[in-house]
This record gives structure tokens, C-alpha cells and sequence, in this order.
């Protein structure tokens, strides 16, 4: 290699630790806790793997979630409120386990810091990641892994609510765990008063569309856990087809592709939309027929479309 290029590289190198020590300024928490490379990003945080120092001198890997300015906002203290109360009250196998939390002071706010179990992989990278189709043996090893946490989370009360593949962290030996708490809900039914920030969020991040519950889509004033068994379906069907089942880009073009393969709604469920502007939007589209299933997803084991 040239000796340019090598020299380039080491800048770039040198750049890229130095934004990671200011992304993940750790104040006091910096004697136990040492940020060794970016891992992940999303809307509300980043992700960092760490080395953790115990008292005995033992260095253990560790991921590091920062939520940034988690107190500039209503919205983000809620979040932020959200997940460090299921992760705190949670305990299961198939669901990420909070080992620590800290904070720091930031020039917008208080800075969060989640310390959890390091995994190595999304499922995202995973579907997306390799050249070969998923192996029969692990999709259904992930989804019954995906179900398991589920169920341990509805029979508590508490729906996820933005299940999607990269909130579904795995290991190399096929352990897969539910991240990502900030949406989660307690006791669903009777919390109306939360339609205005499901308008906010459904319309501001639209990464997270093709996993979205139709009930969530037309602003419905009651959801239950129902919201995350549809989104296991989209995950399911992104698992075989190795794209996503419902690719919408913003919320009409959701609900369009949805119509378009499942048929319009009842009369019933279209009278419960609170949202005028989405009513309209379905009775405009017209009356469609739902399309098979067999059509849809296509795999290669007849009883995955029963």
C-alpha cells in the first residue's frame, strides 16, 4: 500500500476514535467504561461497544446505548422514562438485560446511558447481509425465540410496539433478543390521550412504516398487543422473502400498499378512525379485494402461507 494511503488511513482512523470519545463522553463512569467502536444508530440514540472494568480488574464487552439530550423534550423524556422502566422490570432470555445505567450533563440536556449485554448482529443485518437465503431451520428458530420474549412481555402488559428486524439483536450461536423499549407501552386499552404523538411519530420516521400495525397507522384510539403480533408477521414474511412485506415510505403510501394487498377495510373499522383525512384517504381508494396469500409469499413450504 502506498505510503499516502497508509498515512490517510491512520488520519482517518485517528478522526474516527476521536469522534467516538466525543460522542461517548462517559464523565465519572469513564473509569469503568471504555468506548472501543460505534456499533449502531437511530432516531433517538447510538450505540457504542465498550470494555467494562470491574473493581477486579476483569474487562468484560458491553454495549453502551446513549440517548442524547433525553430531557430537551417531552417526547424524549418519555421515551427515554419508557425503556428504563421495562428494562429495569423485565427478565427473560429472548429480551436485552440492563446491567447499568448513568448519565452525564449535555449542553441541551442530560445525556442517558444504557449499559447492556453486547450481541453481535441485528437481524437486519442478518436478512439483508448474506448472499444465501435464510435456512428454514433458522427462521424458525428466530421466530419462535421473536414469540417467546413476546409472549413473556404481553402476559406482563407491555406491547413493544416497534418490532422491526433492527430492533431484534442475535448472536452466532442463533440466541436472538428484543431491543429497543422507547415505544413500548403498559396497560394499552383507555389511552387516548396518546393519539397526538402517534401522529408525530407514525409521520416523522418513516424507517419504521413497513411494521406498522394498520390500527397504528389510522391513528385508532384503542390498540392493543395485536400491534407487535402484526409486526412479527412483517418480520416473518422479510425472513423468507428477504425484503420487506409492506414497503411504504410515508403513511398514505403505507396504507395504499396494505389496501392494495389485503383489501379495504370494513365499514365498522373505517367508523372507529379518528383521523378524517385518513378516512378519506381509504374510501377514496376504492373497494379491493384481498390478494392470496400463496400470491404473496411465495416459499418454499406451502404450510408457512396457512
Amino acid at each position: 500500500m502506498p505510503a499516502a494511503k497508509m498515512g490517510f488511513n491512520r488520519v482517518l482512523d485517528d478522526l474516527a476514535r476521536r469522534q467516538l470519545h466525543l460522542d461517548f463522553e462517559f464523565g465519572t463512569a469513564s473509569e469503568k467504561y471504555e468506548p472501543v467502536r460505534s456499533i449502531g444508530a437511530g432516531a433517538f440514540g447510538i450505540v457504542c461497544e465498550a470494555e467494562e472494568t470491574t473493581s477486579e480488574g476483569t474487562v468484560t464487552k458491553v454495549a453502551i446505548k446513549k440517548i442524547g439530550h433525553a430531557s430537551a423534550t417531552p417526547t424524549l423524556a418519555r421515551r427515554t422514562l419508557r425503556e428504563i422502566r421495562v428494562l429495569r422490570h423485565v427478565q427473560h432470555d429472548n429480551i436485552v438485560s440492563i446491567r447499568d445505567i448513568f448519565r452525564t450533563r449535555g449542553p441541551l440536556g442530560i445525556n442517558v446511558y444504557l449499559v447492556m449485554d453486547l450481541m453481535e448482529f441485528s437481524l437486519h443485518q442478518v436478512i439483508h447481509g448474506c448472499s444465501n437465503e435464510l435456512d428454514d431451520y433458522l427462521i424458525r428458530r428466530f421466530l419462535y425465540q421473536l414469540l417467546m420474549g413476546l409472549r413473556y412481555l404481553h402476559t406482563a402488559g407491555i406491547a413493544h410496539r416497534d418490532l422491526k428486524p433492527s430492533n431484534l439483536l442475535v448472536n452466532s450461536d442463533c440466541t436472538l433478543r428484543i431491543a429497543d423499549f422507547g415505544m413500548a407501552k403498559l396497560a394499552m386499552k383507555d389511552h387516548i390521550d396518546e393519539v397526538d404523538e402517534h401522529c408525530f411519530y407514525m409521520t416523522q420516521h418513516v424507517a419504521t412504516l413497513p411494521y406498522r400495525a394498520p390500527e397504528l397507522l389510522y391513528v385508532m384510539p384503542e390498540h392493543s398487543t395485536a400491534v407487535d403480533m402484526w409486526a412479527v408477521g412483517c418480520i416473518f414474511a422479510e425472513m423468507i422473502l428477504r425484503r420487506e412485506l409492506f414497503p411504504g415510505r410515508s403513511v398514505s403510501g403505507q396504507i395504499k400498499i396494505i389496501l392494495t394487498m389485503l383489501g379495504a377495510p370494513s365499514q365498522k373499522i373505517l367508523d372507529e378512525i379518528r383521523c378524517e383525512r385518513t378516512r378519506r384517504l381509504i374510501e377514496n381508494f376504492g373497494d379491493h379485494a384481498q390478494r392470496p396469500w400463496a400470491e404473496i409469499m411465495y416459499c418454499r413450504e406451502r404450510e408457512v402461507t396457512n
